[in-house]
């Protein structure tokens, strides 16, 4: 899918704030349809970088958001799809000091609207840092609503998605789809209709389809980061230390790890150091043989659920592998939470072993 008007907006302001900090940079075409990369992916524009006497061809990938941490794993996936002699270069409304010492670190090129760049290889060095945004206009930036995040979860967690697309919740009644994502019947047609006007949600001879997964996946964690996660927490505790986890109480009924405990379990790779809990409830007995202690700024958090009861039955079928963990979609979006190495390697880990096959499924 190539860029549409506001994307080459968002490019055309990014080059126009890079030029005018003066480094020596000369934009020599722009080119807003490009050819595939490798599996048929398609960017949103084709654009000649000159520094230096050395020019370089860069395919663009336009971000019409700020970008964060959870746009990382799927970048790092791109990176991969760089047609021959050519190399990926993202561009964002803004990219925060954090944000762009990752980029730097992956080695990925970078602009965003407020003249910060980060382009670098062969002879070809330019980094601008520190620049605030000079406030670009957004067209859609996110999902905004709280239930909106519910509803894309249930879609994207069904696994019926793609197992059998039919009998999905994308493809079965607005009630249904409802129940499952613990929203108000009324607020569930809104979303679809959003998902079609931002080019996610397709209807292909009466049946729906979801596309462009990479990028609602990266919206969905960045949303349900700035718009509901800190609305669930419900407690904190404190433990001396979460590396015993595995000698806990076995966790009551409906209650369900995420955050870096589910990382561990769903990996293998990480000691972890916090503990994230879903659960209506805790029991009082539960939480004395746990060694549990209140404290506001504690290491142990415990977070309402936020889906239906008929999505978790789902997730319990034959068919599910999570087991007394979160939804890896959940696990992913948690552990880009916290800004450390590890929790971020953990979090790529999560995205290639369950998150890279539901992305590439359109």
């Amino acid at each position: 899918m190539h860029a549409n008007q506001s994307e080459m907006d968002i490019l055309r302001q990014a080059i126009n704030a890079v030029v005018a900090e003066g480094v020596g940079v000369e934009f020599d075409h722009i080119r807003p349809e490009p050819g595939m990369g490798a599996g048929g992916r398609r960017f949103d524009a084709e654009v000649s970088i000159r520094c230096g006497g050395v020019k370089r061809l860069f395919v663009v990938e336009v971000k019409r958001c700020t970008l964060t941490p959870a746009a990382l794993p799927m970048l790092e996936v791109l990176v991969a799809k760089v047609p021959s002699g050519a190399s990926l270069l993202v561009v964002a409304e803004q990219i925060g000091p954090s944000m762009a010492r990752a980029l730097r670190k992956q080695g990925i090129a970078f602009l965003d609207t407020g003249g910060n760049a980060f382009l670098s290889g062969h002879g070809f060095h330019v980094w601008v840092s520190g620049k605030r945004s000079s406030g670009f206009k957004r067209v859609v930036t996110g999902l905004h609503r709280q239930n909106a995040v519910k509803v894309i979860f249930a879609l994207l967690a069904d696994p019926l998605l793609d197992q059998d697309p039919a009998a999905a919740y994308l493809n079965d009644s607005v009630r249904t789809l409802a129940r499952a994502a613990d929203v108000a019947l009324g607020s569930v047609g809104g979303v679809l209709d959003s998902l079609r006007t931002m080019g996610f949600l397709l209807d292909d001879n009466g049946v729906r389809r979801l596309v462009e997964r990479e990028r609602l996946i990266e919206l969905w964690a960045t949303d349900y980061l700035a718009r509901l996660r800190h609305r669930l927490v419900r407690q904190r505790y404190r433990v001396a230390s979460v590396l015993n986890w595995e000698k806990w109480p076995v966790l009551p009924p409906h209650v369900l790890w995420g955050g870096e405990i589910a990382g561990a379990r769903l990996t293998r790779h990480l000691r972890p150091e916090k503990a994230t809990i879903y659960a209506p409830t805790l029991p009082d007995d539960w939480i004395v043989r746990a060694g549990l202690q209140t404290d506001p700024d504690g290491n142990v958090e415990v977070l309402a659920p936020f889906w239906g009861d008929d999505l978790a039955k789902r997730w319990a079928s034959p068919q599910g592998v999570f087991h007394d963990c979160v939804h890896p979609l959940i696990v992913y979006a948690d552990l880009l939470a916290g800004s450390d190495d590890r929790r971020t390697e953990t979090a790529k880990r999560i995205y290639d072993q369950f998150l890279r096959k539901l992305a590439a499924s359109d």
